[in-house]
């Protein structure tokens, strides 16, 4: 019998789509059941330079900013190889990646963060995007992986 996704991986929506040019906060995602989080960016149209931070926390309040790795798509929406990602960028640094427009609209970032990587009481992650100059359309789905315990029903990462 085939697993379905649903019962291999936890599946968070983080960032509900919709304009986000004043900036705002993710859902915060508790790690203390699984080893590792991808948020799956998908970007729509985007006019100004937002940056993208991921903090954690030993509760859900943004408390440490974090370096993180992330991967990029190829092309742009229906394009050729949009379904491929560039190299694992290097760590970006804490304070966080700059979302060029011309780079990033209409494209899909991963964002990875292993939760041997965060403080052992941290077991929240949050990210922020901040305040664009005019539009910035996005959502995020968050994957875990790696469950301390599998189940039909994957245990609950949001309070």
């Amino acid at each position: 019998m085939t697993a379905r996704i649903t019962e291999r991986f936890g599946i968070v929506s983080a960032f509900e789509p919709k304009d986000w040019e004043a900036g705002g906060d993710s859902e915060s995602i508790k790690l203390d059941k699984y080893g590792h989080l991808a948020l799956v960016f998908t970007f729509g149209a985007l006019t100004g330079d937002a940056v993208l931070k991921v903090y954690s926390g030993v509760t859900a309040a943004k408390t440490t900013s974090l370096a993180f790795k992330y991967r990029l798509s190829d092309a742009d929406f229906k394009a050729t190889n949009n379904d491929q990602f560039g190299d694992e960028a290097s760590a970006v640094a804490a304070d966080g990646l700059t979302l060029t427009a011309a780079t990033y609209d209409h494209r899909t970032l991963v964002v990875e963060v292993d939760a041997s990587d965060i403080t052992d009481t941290h077991i929240y992650i949050t990210a922020e995007l901040s305040a664009a100059a005019s539009v910035a359309l996005a959502s995020a789905v968050g994957i875990l992986t790696q469950p301390r315990y599998s189940a039909n029903d994957m245990p609950t990462a949001v309070d």
